[in-house]
């Protein structure tokens, strides 16, 4: 049965991992940036509020350099993600504009979001932006944190972040259908967080040299997003019209949703 929680989303948080923005060699593609974007276009016409938690910049900084692979050490990240930040959002303001619809920078730091006044700071701010009708896009301040950086390519952030605004639902966009199983098996659902480590341990994982975490990461994400109450949904981000077939009430991907949440 379709969950009527998902369906019914208001205020969605999107998660775009680095393999969303580029191609397997770890290059920035500006059409990925236009399929996601009408992605998010078919939500906000449809009256949901959207904050988008993208990666992809030490990507853009990598790709800039002329670099292969992705650094090893902590101040050569830093300096990429500095490099590429700007062109990652000049990359969506230039996309949404286009379309009538623009974008805010939000550069957050794990200490921002566990302090009482800049939390609430940041809240008054997203807050402000969905009334204004502006997309807010999130991503770690990787220059002076590096937590996001060295584990989970945002995807911990973008459960702090669906924590803030109190969303609905959080949707992680992958380069895979869900989770898979070494088995080859899809988990179409979890009920309890608790299953989560019994789950990891048959895990297929993998990951690509300019991405970090892989699905344990996004498993961890999983547990927070759980124990919050908030349903984490994890889809393939390069197939065309998953939000709409999610919000449809269609089964797809992998879903975290504690069983007593209902729908």
């Amino acid at each position: 049965m379709p969950d009527s929680r998902i369906k019914n989303a208001r205020r969605i948080v999107l998660k775009a991992g680095t393999s969303i923005l580029t191609s397997r060699k770890g290059f920035f593609q500006p059409a990925a940036v236009a399929h996601l974007g009408k992605e998010i276009l078919s939500l906000i016409r449809a009256k949901r509020e959207v904050v988008l938690v993208s990666s992809g910049a030490i990507a853009f900084g990598m790709q800039t350099l002329g670099l292969k692979s992705r650094p090893r050490q902590l101040k050569q990240l830093q300096a990429c993600a500095a490099i590429g930040q700007g062109k990652l959002m000049h990359a969506y303001e230039s996309f949404f504009s286009k379309k009538k619809l623009h974008t805010a920078q939000i550069l957050l730091t794990r200490d921002a979001l566990e302090a009482g006044k800049r939390l609430l700071n940041a809240k008054h701010t997203l807050d402000e932006l969905f009334s204004l009708g502006i997309l807010p896009i999130v991503n770690e301040n990787d220059t002076v944190a590096t937590e996001e950086i060295t584990f989970g390519d945002n995807d911990q952030l973008s459960v702090r972040v669906a924590q803030l605004v109190e969303a609905d639902l959080l949707v992680i966009l992958s380069d895979v259908d869900g989770f898979y199983l070494k088995d080859g098996s899809r988990v179409c659902r979890v009920r309890e967080w608790k299953q989560i480590e019994k789950l990891a341990v048959h895990l297929r994982d993998r990951r690509r040299e300019n991405t970090v975490g892989g699905m344990r990461a996004k498993l961890a994400a999983a547990r927070m997003a759980m124990q919050s109450g908030i349903p984490l949904l994890l889809v393939n981000g390069h197939e065309k019209g998953i939000l709409d077939r999610v919000l449809g009430g269609e089964e797809v991907g992998t879903l975290f949703r504690e069983a007593s949440g209902g729908g």
